[in-house]
């Protein structure tokens, strides 16, 4: 129950990007692998970028929801998939034209407020 009432939020406010239907977790995944390429999948120092903290924090809790509500190898294999889709994606896009930046705007948007919702947000930077 507390899935569809978190679906139906979602749905309501904007949830943009998301495929229709596709499963938490599938959306986790993506949302981690989209942090992870747009930080350029950097190693940060911990505690030395406050924001990069943030983002490493939270596609990594993205990531450990997904597998605590399916499996880890489901994690693994999703992870491989959706890396080359948004590769795949960002070479045929021509991301510099400007409705392109917007649709990867809108899913930066979604996916930050997808890890609000579910409480699987990194460490917030501003707080410090």
């Amino acid at each position: 129950m507390k899935t569809l009432i978190s679906a139906a939020v979602l749905a309501v406010c904007g949830a943009g990007p998301a495929v229709a239907g596709q499963p938490f977790e599938e959306s986790l995944v993506e949302c981690a692998v989209l942090i992870e390429l747009m930080t350029g999948e950097q190693t940060p120092v911990p505690g030395e970028n406050p924001e990069m903290d943030y983002y490493v924090g939270t596609a990594a809790n993205m990531r450990s929801e997904a597998a605590r509500r399916r499996d880890a190898s489901y994690v693994q294999s999703t992870v491989v998939e959706k890396r080359q889709l948004w590769r795949d994606r960002w070479e045929a896009g021509q991301w510099d034209n400007a409705e392109n930046r917007e649709d990867l705007g809108e899913w930066w948007t979604y996916c930050f407020k997808f890890a609000e919702h579910l409480g699987v947000e990194g460490p917030t930077p501003f707080s410090q």
